[in-house]
């Protein structure tokens, strides 16, 4: 298995990953590429535990929705996908979906009181402090006090209809001149 380090994996670039993340959610193309950015890092991070001997895997949680659907993205252009994992991990970093069950849980945990949710933080203190020593602060509290606020799953899904429907607009308006084209063309 490869180990190769951070500023190795975030060399490498897509933009056909970025311009439908965009084209998706409506994002800028600077926050487009800072979340392939992270995308890159957390699968780094994901490869690195083996060689730190971690039987646990990393989990993507609501706090990271955001990360999560950048990942999918990047998968969805599977060869290159394959190709970077390969290159970089020497092997193909798979994806395991977080279950439902897990999530209401967590979201229960969360919302019943401060002793469930230091029993949370405490289970997943291992996973921040990987996160924190290996990729940073800087990277810390982007991933767990910036996205958490800036995208839920509901503000993802809001973007991505506002995104559509603007597509759906201009495809209108592009019909219809074409319809007046060729009227006066008649």
């Amino acid at each position: 298995m490869k180990h190769p380090n951070i500023e190795q994996v975030l060399t490498y670039q897509n933009q056909n990953v970025i311009d439908r993340f965009i084209k998706l959610y409506n994002v800028e193309q600077t926050e487009a590429e800072q979340l392939f950015d992270d995308v890159k890092r957390w699968l780094w991070l994901a490869s690195k535990t083996d060689s730190l001997g971690i039987n646990k895997p990393l989990v993507i949680d609501s706090a990271l929705v955001v990360i999560d659907e950048m990942w999918h993205n990047f998968m969805l252009f599977t060869r290159e996908y394959c190709a970077f994992c390969n290159e970089y991990f020497g092997k193909y970093l798979h994806h395991a979906p977080f279950a439902q069950v897990n999530a209401r849980q967590q979201q229960k945990i969360a919302t019943d009181g401060s002793d469930n949710k230091q029993a949370l933080i405490a289970k997943k203190r291992w996973q921040y402090e990987l996160v924190f020593d290996h990729l940073g602060k800087d990277t810390f509290i982007r991933w767990f006090q910036r996205y958490p606020q800036q995208y839920t799953s509901l503000s993802l899904a809001q973007r991505a209809l506002t995104a559509e429907n603007q597509r759906t607009q201009a495809l209108k308006i592009e019909i219809e001149k074409r319809k007046t084209s060729m009227a006066g063309a008649a």
